[in-house]
This record gives structure tokens, sequence and C-alpha cells, in this order.
């Protein structure tokens, strides 16, 4: 009889173990499964907002609008590449932001504005990359922060020289 109840319970004890490790077997095959889901690169949304010029050689005024007849973005393309003042716009007509370009690279003053016309933020770019003093605003017109840069690294001291 103890010889029974010893052979019980070691085969109840190996099939609790068994069902353990399968457990643990099907966890680590999901993990696996969701680490390599993880790590393939997410593929971009197409971006209804992208401008294209006409084609690559293309030198001339741009302008597309939304389907109300209101202008969505408007500027000037140099060979293919944007140049000068490029300005976007609400569907409402407020002017939602305007940059400047140098050969295709943002190269100037830029401003995005919020729907209600009041700057969001303010700064310069150089060959593309964000430089000099960037005044961020909340939505009344407050300024919340102002931050420096240099080729696009925000820097903590402007002036380092007393």
């Amino acid at each position: 009889m103890q010889k029974k109840i010893i052979v019980i319970s070691l085969a109840a004890l190996m099939s609790f173990t068994f069902c353990a490790c399968h457990t643990g077997a099907s966890n680590d095959a999901q993990a696996k499964a969701d680490s390599l889901k993880a790590a393939q690169p997410e593929v971009p949304k197409k971006n209804t907002d992208f401008i294209q010029p006409p084609d690559t050689d293309y030198s001339g005024d741009y302008t597309d609008r939304y389907k109300n007849g209101v202008i969505k973005f408007t500027g000037f393309f140099r060979f293919g590449k944007r140049h000068g003042q490029w300005m976007a716009f609400y569907i409402n007509g407020e002017k939602w932001s305007e940059c400047f370009y140098d050969k295709g690279l943002k190269h100037g003053a830029s401003r995005v504005y919020f729907p209600n016309g009041v700057p969001q933020f303010t700064g310069w770019y150089k060959n593309d990359l964000k430089d000099s003093v960037w005044t961020f605003y909340d939505t009344l017109g407050k300024v919340t922060d102002v931050k420096y840069y240099r080729k696009d690294l925000e820097i903590t001291n402007p002036n380092p020289h007393p």
C-alpha cells in the first residue's frame, strides 16, 4: 500500500513537473516571438502632407490646397528642392508654420503657431540643424521655455565667456 502511494505521488509529481515545464516552454516561445516582433522596424505610416515637386528639376511656385479651397502649403522649388519661404496653414486658414529653406535644407527663421494664431515656438535652423535661441510659448503667448542649440544639440551655457 505504501509502495502504491509513493508510485502515485511520484507520477503526480512528474506530471506536474512536465506541465510546468511545458507551460514555461510555451511562455519562452511566446517571449521569443514577442521579442522578434518588437525587433522588427515599424513601417512608417504614409505622410499625406509630404510635399513633392512635380519633377526633380522643377523650379517655380508651389501651392497645395485643402478640399475646401483653403491653402495648405505654399512655397517655392528651385531645381526640385524647397527654397526660400515656405508656409503651412490650418484648414481654417490660420497660419500653422513658416520656415525658410536653402537648397532643400531648413536655413533661417522658423515659426510654428497654435490653431488660435499664437506662436507655439520660434527658432533658427542652420543647414537643417537647430541653431541659436529657441523660444517656446503656451497657448496664451506666454514664454514657457527658452533653449539654446548649436548643430542640433541643446547647449546649457550659450555664453561661456564672462
